[in-house]
């Protein structure tokens, strides 16, 4: 379970908050309120984070002993890929959070 929320759910969660972050935008700026376009980009950030933490740990106690069968090897083999998904979502909502430190919501 750990390996498929990291390998499917993490890259959606980075979709969801360019959506979301985007949505908040234009109420942060009517109400003066900037910190809940950093709590979106913080709640997406902690759950992809999570999740890169859970499928790093399970790649890391699959760990191929060299003498196993197929089926070892391949968990060992997705349990990299979904690292690397989700380590590339945290990478991209970190972006996106950057871009929403270095220009405010309220640009004009």
């Amino acid at each position: 379970m750990r390996i498929w929320f990291a390998l499917l759910v993490a890259p959606m969660l980075a979709l969801a908050d360019q959506s979301i972050s985007f949505a908040t935008v234009g109420w942060a700026c009517a109400h003066q309120q900037h910190e809940v376009v950093h709590a979106v980009h913080a709640l997406f950030f902690a759950a992809s984070l999570a999740g890169t933490g859970a499928a790093w740990q399970c790649w890391r106690t699959t760990l191929p002993a060299g003498t196993g069968g197929e089926p070892p090897a391949r968990r060992h083999f997705l349990a990299g890929v979904a690292t690397a998904s989700s380590a590339l979502a945290v990478l991209a909502i970190a972006a996106m959070w950057m871009m929403a430190w270095v220009v405010p919501p309220c640009v004009s």
